[in-house]
């Protein structure tokens, strides 16, 4: 059933470090993963310019880790953890960038 919910979105990741020892974000998409993105939360501080969202998300892809970036339409995902499932599914949390 949550087949149907599911989209395939590009990934960026997080794979090199540059010359002081800090993660760069590929500038190409790295691969597709497919995964059903859902709003869990949405919050306005002190304006709409710093509206702070997250996101779940469950996909059968067990690679998946904090090292990606996933775009979501024009917005970009970070996936902050991963919870694993015993059989199908992976939980993924994720915030807005």
């Amino acid at each position: 059933m949550i087949n149907t919910s599911m989209g395939v979105y590009e990934f960026y990741r997080y794979n090199v470090e540059d010359e002081y020892g800090q993660p760069i974000l590929s500038e190409i998409p790295e691969g597709t993963i497919k995964i059903a993105i859902f709003n869990i939360a949405k919050s306005v501080q002190d304006g709409v310019s710093y509206a702070t969202e997250e996101y779940i998300g469950l996909t059968s892809d067990k690679a998946i880790n904090d090292t990606y970036i996933i775009q979501y339409g024009d917005i970009k995902l970070k996936v902050l953890y991963v919870i694993p499932a015993p059989r199908l599914k992976v939980q993924v949390f994720m915030s807005r960038m």
